[in-house]
């Protein structure tokens, strides 16, 4: 066990769920180290102490306890959001933007993307992870609250789930129509580290300005195989195209290429803060517990597959992403963050924000939870993005 692990397991000293943490970190060792029977034995014993019915800062446990079960009892992986659950996962996150600040990233990153846009009457907007197009049917509605002379917006919406793809054009096409923005729209139906040649050359073809966009999105990308840093690949092949900007809503926490002990520890500091946060809203507990079952998923499948080449939630610390930006050819900048922005993401009260020299991190009690951050091209590190040295972090 590593000393960082150590540390982090020792510093929590929360009297609830203390114990069922302990047990459970405790099987997470086991399961990566082939004991599968103390792993199961020690569940049995967190089973045993663990009721979300009778307390909710139980649901955090209980889903690394299903995590973990699953895991041992070798459950297939699935992007969440191809998943057929009875609230999909998309809509679980857009119920998350009515009543979590820091979800409503997307609200910075569209201003960065509009500061950028200039006078230019046309232009594309690359959106990855597009989902219904709720954060693009935004910024056509900024756009036409600044009055800015955009006239026509090209959209090229890059999602693996078809249904969604087919509610971001409708939804595109109204918010157009309903500002006086013509729309012209690009349904790009496959994961991001799969676009192809013939996708690159339609961005590539689109009309300048090129913007891009990715919010809660690029954590997703699976490298194909091992020393191939598909993140890089896919930055460096956008900066290609000269992007006159780009903006990127991550949660800052690691749980990419780390052994399943490290993920356990870095993920439980993440999701209990999330966790907290929720129990600290004024909602009923049923409107508590369904937030709580969009990130309860993705502790499924950080800690639940049996497979880690098929794992889906893969986020990198807020550090990492910024030296990819950098040896992928970019600038980071700081996106401006009026008074209205501001409230708007730190409201209620104990969602914090701060404004750091090269991206805005947004989180609960000034724990950190996901940055926003913004870039234009810069210089291109003279490296190959596939190779094993571009792609180190």
């Amino acid at each position: 066990m590593s000393a960082a692990i150590e540390t982090a397991v020792g510093a929590r000293v929360e009297t609830a769920g203390a114990r069922a943490h302990a047990l459970l970190f405790e099987a997470a060792v086991a399961a990566e180290d082939g004991r599968e029977r103390d792993a199961r034995a020690l569940l049995a014993e967190a089973r045993a102490g663990i009721d979300p019915d009778a307390d909710p800062r139980d649901m955090l446990p209980m889903y690394y306890l299903a995590g973990l079960s699953g895991r041992l009892e070798g459950e297939e992986s699935l992007n969440l959001y191809l998943r057929r659950y009875r609230r999909p996962q998309i809509d679980l996150f857009y119920l998350l933007t009515r009543h979590l600040p820091f979800v409503r990233a997307g609200r910075l990153a569209n201003a960065h993307l509009l500061g950028r846009l200039g006078e230019h009457a046309t232009a594309t907007l690359l959106s990855i992870g597009i989902g219904q197009g709720r954060q693009e049917s935004a910024l056509l509605a900024e756009a036409a609250a600044r009055d800015l002379p955009l006239r026509h917006l090209v959209v090229v919406g890059v999602d693996p789930a078809a249904e969604a793809l087919a509610a971001a054009e409708a939804n595109l096409l109204r918010a157009g129509a309903e500002h006086g923005i013509e729309v012209t729209f690009h349904a790009v139906p496959r994961a991001t580290e799969a676009l192809d040649d013939a996708d690159w050359r339609l961005i590539g073809q689109a009309p300048r300005p090129l913007l891009a966009v990715a919010s809660f999105a690029l954590h997703h990308m699976l490298n194909p195989r091992p020393g191939h840093d598909a993140r890089d690949v896919f930055l460096r092949r956008l900066r290609a195209l000269e992007p006159a900007a780009v903006a990127l809503c991550e949660p800052g926490s690691d749980h990419h290429q780390v052994g399943l002990a490290e993920r356990f520890v870095n993920s439980w500091r993440m999701f209990g803060t999330l966790f907290e946060a929720i129990d600290g809203l004024p909602l009923a507990r049923a409107e508590q517990d369904a937030m709580k079952s969009f990130f309860g998923r993705e502790i499924l499948d950080i800690v639940g597959a049996a497979d880690d080449g098929g794992r889906y939630e893969r986020h990198e610390t807020t550090a990492t992403w910024l030296r990819r930006l950098r040896r992928c050819g970019y600038t980071p900048t700081v996106p401006a963050v009026t008074g209205d922005l501001a409230g708007v993401l730190t409201a209620p009260p104990d969602f914090t924000m701060g404004v750091e020299p090269d991206h805005v991190r947004l989180g609960y009690r000034d724990v950190p939870l996901l940055a926003v951050m913004t870039a234009v091209p810069g210089t291109v590190v003279s490296a190959s993005p596939t190779s094993t040295s571009a792609c180190a972090a």
